[in-house]
């Protein structure tokens, strides 16, 4: 199992389909709306972990995750350049797994970082 360390004492474990297993502060967790509607119904505390929806790898769940710690430690400072850096990082085949977890998992501030505005057809 991977974790991650932050100031909050709080955590969640997210399961990914392929049975990756990840530590995750609930205030990072949260930034996703699938994840935080499992913690409010408490479905953790059963299970002892949130599955993670839409067939999300551990690898790209990883990618996810190393974002939301990112933007995290960046706090108020230059995000934009957070997110270009993140980005460039990427391969394309990652970028399309990672816009699909965040489809997947709600979480609408990185599905936006990659995708483009649509031009309206004339």
């Amino acid at each position: 199992m991977a974790e991650f360390t932050a100031a909050a004492q709080d955590f969640v474990v997210l399961r990914c389909f392929d049975g990756e297993e990840f530590r995750v502060p609930t205030v990072l967790a949260r930034r996703s709306c699938m994840v935080a509607a499992g913690m409010d119904t408490g479905e953790h505390a059963v299970t002892g972990a949130l599955p993670v929806p839409g067939g999300v790898a551990g690898r790209v769940l990883a990618v996810v995750i190393a974002y939301w710690i990112g933007r995290d430690a960046v706090g108020t400072g230059d995000l934009g350049r957070y997110d270009q850096e993140y980005v460039a990082g990427l391969s394309h085949d990652v970028r399309i797994d990672i816009i699909n977890a965040a489809f997947h998992l709600g979480e609408r501030g990185l599905f936006d970082l990659f995708g483009p505005p649509v031009a309206p057809c004339a």
